[in-house]
């Protein structure tokens, strides 16, 4: 009976022990968290005393806070605490990086934002598209080169009516009503270099197919070769406008219309030398581009010919002068299309006809005016493909006119200096 009283009180102390060594522990991570408010020592709890006349060893009494080998075992799900006195190392705190743009940050910013001179805008995207179907208003880098494939469609029909006169009399020799239509191809291949940043000179190779139905006649040939220069005086941005001059010298490599029979040939050329030249302008007003071109061309007289026109032959000819204008507008519909509309006009002067049996015809002045449209279309970061379609709004001008310019770069027949 002595026995079991004394191994309860052991267990007691036992477990009392354990509870104090707990306490102890959390109470000094609360201390090391906040000294001030560090719990007091707990008091030592009374060591029992072994019964009187026992034969029991007297128990052993822990220390406090050091726990018994049994209590030093964990069980599961036991939670480790730290030994009492044991320094618990505080948690060092990062300071917080400042949201404050420095100076050095604001300039990086700043320059990341800057227009770069690669960078694509609206203006140099409107004016790539615009020169590319208005050659006459561009200029090409000193040193670069290219070759330009156009095509061109026209269609012209008129009727005439063929009256012959009595010389004697007002009897009607002849009376006939004649319709007159013909179709015509042109693909003309035109060279451009750079001889300088401001001077651009330029080379036209055409070849030219006629169909004529009513008289059943058609014709495929070389047309009049050209060449001509492209000079802006002035630098950019030293004149309120950008102004460029122009100058064509053209030969009569094609068949001359007054070389032929024109019952049953068609020609290819004009027939005769002529120069031309011009000045033009544009200015970028955003979104679109305003241009326009003043021109004048005059051809030299072509003698010693021998054509019969009718009951006479036809001795010389002199072409006389024109005069043109032109302008219109170009907008981009988005980085890859553009849309350009235009208006062109020109007058011919001082037309004569000499014959051999001394007559000489004068014609009135002549007039041609078309309303052009052209559609750019980018097909790569370098390559614009044009789309023209024109109407004629003068007698003397062709009913439809449509065109293609193509550059041929991609041949690599083609040099960019930047």
């Amino acid at each position: 009976m002595q026995k079991n009283v004394w191994a309860k009180n052991v267990s007691r102390t036992t477990i009392a022990a354990s509870v104090i060594a707990v306490m102890s522990g959390m109470g000094a991570y609360a201390a090391d968290a906040d000294p001030s408010k560090a719990p007091a020592a707990p008091a030592s709890a009374p060591a029992p005393t072994a019964p009187a006349n026992s034969d029991a060893p007297a128990p052993v009494t822990p220390a406090p806070g050091v726990p018994t080998p049994d209590a030093a075992v964990p069980t599961a799900g036991a939670v480790a605490v730290p030994a009492v006195g044991a320094a618990t190392p505080a948690p060092v705190q990062q300071p917080t990086p400042s949201m404050v743009p420095t100076e050095a940050s604001a300039s990086t910013a700043s320059s990341a934002l800057k227009q770069k001179a690669t960078d694509t805008t609206v203006e140099k995207n409107l004016d790539q598209t615009f020169k590319a179907s208005e050659r006459q208003y561009s200029l090409s880098k000193e040193g670069s080169y290219s070759l330009i494939y156009d095509f061109g469609y026209s269609y012209y029909a008129n009727t005439a009516l063929d009256l012959a006169l009595d010389s004697s009399s007002s009897t009607i020799n002849r009376l006939r009503v004649e319709n007159n239509a013909q179709h015509a191809i042109t693909n003309t291949f035109t060279f451009q270099y750079g001889l300088l940043n401001n001077v651009t000179l330029t080379a036209g190779l055409p070849f030219v197919a006629k169909v004529n139905p009513p008289n059943d006649t058609s014709t495929v040939g070389l047309g009049d070769v050209n060449v001509g220069a492209r000079w802006q005086p002035f630098p950019s941005g030293t004149t309120p406008l950008p102004i460029t001059l122009f100058g064509t010298v053209t030969a009569p490599t094609g068949d001359s219309p007054y070389k032929i029979n024109p019952q049953t040939d068609l020609s290819t050329g004009s027939g005769y030398y002529s120069f031309g030249g011009g000045v033009s302008t544009s200015k970028f007003i955003d979104p679109i581009v305003l241009f326009g071109t003043l021109s004048g061309n005059y051809g030299l007289n072509v003698g010693g010919l021998n054509q019969a026109i009718g009951n006479r032959v036809l001795k010389s000819f002199t072409p006389g002068y024109t005069t043109g204008i032109g302008f219109g507008f170009a907008y981009s519909l988005n980085y890859d299309v553009s849309l350009t509309i235009s208006y062109q006009q020109s007058f011919t002067f001082g037309s004569e006809y000499k014959f051999t049996n001394g007559d000489v015809s004068r014609s009135s002045v002549a007039s041609a005016a078309t309303l052009n449209s052209s559609l750019g279309i980018r097909v790569s970061p370098k390559t614009i493909v044009n789309v023209s379609l024109g109407f004629g709004l003068t007698p003397d001008s062709p009913n439809v006119l449509l065109g293609l310019s193509l550059p041929l770069d991609f041949l690599g027949i083609g040099r960019q200096v930047k």
